[in-house]
């Protein structure tokens, strides 16, 4: 689905999204679009940014430091990654976690397009529904069965994907890795990969 924002600027979004009426309150020229599977309620807004407000689409490392030094305590950093579209445009991204309460982990992607003049920003928010922690828990199993995890040392169960030694937060975990995500389709952390790569392949 292409997406236009702002008359000329454009990415490609799964065709399964919804589009949203936005709300006063939301960013000038912003879209907004969503759709729900059976394990994960995802919410997308698309607008326009100022360049000077966007991360530096050539320094993943000062990205990564910057959100390691602004997690808080139930939150944990999955991804940072910067490249370059199919129609040559850099990008950066992020996807940090943050748990939920009762249960369950929302997924939140910052994704940053450079168009020249303006620079796109793509926000998802991505939550778990129904039961959660369901990948997590079958993950660990799998790898407890094949003794890559000894309980009950779970040290190498949630590491930061970045510092080994940052152990603030609710790090990364194994089954958070992208080849499991096929096996999960319906993931929140599976539909943003998903959207990532469709934004990146248009």
């Amino acid at each position: 689905m292409n997406v236009v924002v702002k008359d000329t600027l454009n990415v490609i979004i799964p065709d399964d999204f919804q589009k949203m009426n936005s709300m006063p309150e939301d960013p000038e020229n912003s879209v907004v679009y969503g759709k729900q599977t059976s394990s994960a309620d995802c919410f997308v807004i698309i607008f326009p940014i100022n360049p000077a407000n966007a991360m530096p689409f050539d320094n993943e490392r000062e990205v990564i430091s910057g959100i390691h030094n602004s997690l808080a305590e139930d939150q944990g950093l999955i991804e940072v990654k910067a490249g370059v579209t199919r129609q040559n445009n850099k990008f950066i991204y992020s996807i940090v976690k943050t748990k939920l309460n009762p249960s369950g982990m929302q997924y939140t992607l910052v994704m940053h397009l450079d168009y020249g003049v303006d620079v796109l920003n793509v926000q998802a928010y991505f939550s778990e529904i129904g039961m959660t922690g369901q990948r997590d828990n079958t993950i660990l199993n799998k790898l407890i069965s094949e003794g890559v995890i000894v309980m009950p040392d779970m040290s190498k169960w949630m590491q930061d994907p970045y510092d080994a030694n940052y152990t603030k937060g609710i790090r990364m975990n194994l089954s958070e890795n992208e080849q499991y995500d096929n096996a999960f389709p319906n993931h929140p952390l599976s539909e943003i990969r998903k959207l990532i790569n469709s934004i990146v392949k248009q």
